[in-house]
């Protein structure tokens, strides 16, 4: 009616009179009046109603995770989905100095007692150094340096994230601009076979796929352990793997009488999973991080649950090679002419 409309434009100039003697009072003070006007804009001019909250598409479940693109469990994305091969270095210690410069020094590293030999550091710098020069004569291939956090008193440093700091203070041995951005790390092995599975495991996170070559760096006196052992294992095609060896650090007698001990070990226990193996990969998770692979690799799961004295005998994303543990002999046309002919080792102490 005239008179309620009367009322409301009463009410009206009043409300107005009352913001701009407020402003008067705030008027060098402009946040302060702004804040005001908003504030009283927002109480007397009406609201839309709020939306209802969207459903989930396509009938999802409310409750249902929709898939992110490199979540676990949802969709995939890998940033080297070229890269064919694979170069393995296997860690063996890991670094405790601050100057990763002083690599080639004993005391920059955490060694056990049969690993304090001088000359020792040289040869993990070799290691790096070898893998990255084989990285760099294969540009379809990713460099992986592998080894967990294996011991407790070294820190919460892994053996593979040392080499890979070793190789970056050394420049990638002059390899930078084309090695340095295939390199990464394995943070998860504790001891040789896990070097070399894991770091499949590993590949297959960065490209979605197993690698067609694999090119595994480690002491020469542990050829047969790898190419006779490790790769019969996993079933992985003896034409497809090549073993890359070096010289150690003087202590060839008692590398190769304790290495036929670790041999006998794998070739009765191909997985390392119980005795004497089983002991030694327990004590080096002293943080009980375990492993993530069989979640990011489910394809590769079975294979890394796998135990017994018999081989593997399921599914795998590589032909399969037919033959039992230890059969093949090293050595061969398939050896890398790196180390090839070296009878140095190394003391055998241990099994990584």
């Amino acid at each position: 009616s005239k008179s309620r409309r009367k009322g409301q434009s009463f009410l009206t100039r009043q409300l107005v009179r009352l913001l701009w003697a407020i402003l008067g009072v705030a008027r060098k003070r402009w946040f302060t009046s702004t804040l005001l006007v908003w504030i009283t804009f927002r109480e007397l001019v009406p609201r839309a109603p709020s939306s209802p909250t969207p459903r989930a598409p396509w009938g999802m479940p409310g409750s249902a995770r929709i898939p992110v693109p490199g979540a676990l469990g949802g969709l995939e994305t890998y940033p080297y989905p070229s890269a064919m091969d694979l170069v393995v270095v296997c860690g063996h210690a890991v670094y405790t100095a601050g100057d990763y410069s002083r690599a080639g020094e004993e005391s920059s590293w955490y060694l056990e007692d049969y690993q304090r030999v001088k000359g020792r550091a040289e040869t993990f710098v070799e290691h790096a150094k070898v893998g990255v020069m084989e990285a760099a004569n294969n540009p379809k291939a990713l460099l992986v340096f592998s080894g967990g956090k294996t011991r407790k008193s070294a820190g919460s440093l892994g053996e593979g994230t040392s080499y890979w700091e070793v190789a970056r203070a050394n420049r990638w041995f002059g390899k930078a601009d084309s090695v340095a951005p295939r390199a990464f790390t394995e943070d998860f092995a504790r001891d040789s076979l896990e070097n070399v599975m894991f770091s499949i495991t590993r590949f297959h996170e960065l490209t979605g796929k197993v690698p067609r070559k694999l090119t595994v760096v480690g002491y020469e006196f542990k050829r047969d352990r790898f190419v006779d052992l490790h790769r019969a294992a996993l079933r992985f095609p003896r034409d497809r793997f090549v073993y890359v060896g070096t010289g150690a650090a003087g202590t060839e007698e008692r590398s190769a009488a304790s290495e036929i001990e670790v041999r006998a070990q794998f070739k009765a226990d191909p997985y390392g999973c119980s005795g004497e193996l089983g002991r030694k990969r327990r004590e080096r998770d002293p943080f009980n991080v375990g492993q993530p692979y069989s979640r990011t690799n489910p394809e590769l799961a079975p294979l890394l649950a796998h135990c017994g004295p018999e081989l593997f005998d399921g599914k795998l994303p590589w032909p399969k090679a037919k033959e039992r543990v230890g059969d093949v002999p090293s050595g061969g046309e398939h050896a890398s002419k790196t180390g090839e002919g070296n009878g140095d080792a190394e003391k055998g102490e241990e099994s990584a």
